[in-house]
């Protein structure tokens, strides 16, 4: 990618990537807890009766079960959001002091999450004006769309 590239997403994308990141929170909780339920479950070693295993009824390492289960939820969709979510947050205010870019970070979630009870007057940041929350906002967006493999470049 030269200088001039630019890189973009429809609004289709645009639209798509925001409810990624409305759902970021609950979407976090709910894959540490299928996580620490993987890691805690108590498997007899015989697989099958559930239908887990490629030949049911065969006995099998309930480690290796595990591994492979936690393998599955890693490479899931929901990984995917997640993971694109966090890199994105990670790029989110890395200009600015430690204490602003949490804030930031903070602020844009809960704009995302919900922009009507959540507007920029409301979120008590006053380190950026309305503009350039909002243009930070949007390039939070489109970083969840370039790490998803979602964007265009021009």
């Amino acid at each position: 990618m030269n200088r001039m590239t630019k890189i973009s997403i429809s609004k289709d994308t645009e639209a798509l990537c925001e409810l990624i990141a409305r759902g970021h929170e609950r979407r976090k909780k709910a894959f540490e807890n299928k996580r620490l339920d993987i890691i805690y479950s108590h498997s007899s070693g015989f697989e099958g009766a559930v239908g887990g295993s490629k030949s049911a009824g065969t006995i099998s390492d309930p480690s290796a079960v595990k591994a492979e289960r936690l393998e599955r939820l890693e490479t899931s969709l929901d990984a995917k959001f997640l993971k694109a979510v966090e890199q994105s947050l990670v790029l989110l205010g890395a200009d600015v002091s430690r204490e602003s870019r949490e804030k930031l970070r903070k602020a844009v979630l809960l704009n995302c999450e919900n922009g009507r009870e959540y507007p920029y007057e409301l979120l008590n940041i006053d380190e950026f004006s309305r503009r350039g929350f909002y243009r930070r906002r949007k390039m939070f967006i489109t970083g969840i769309g370039i790490a998803l493999g979602l964007a265009d470049e021009h």
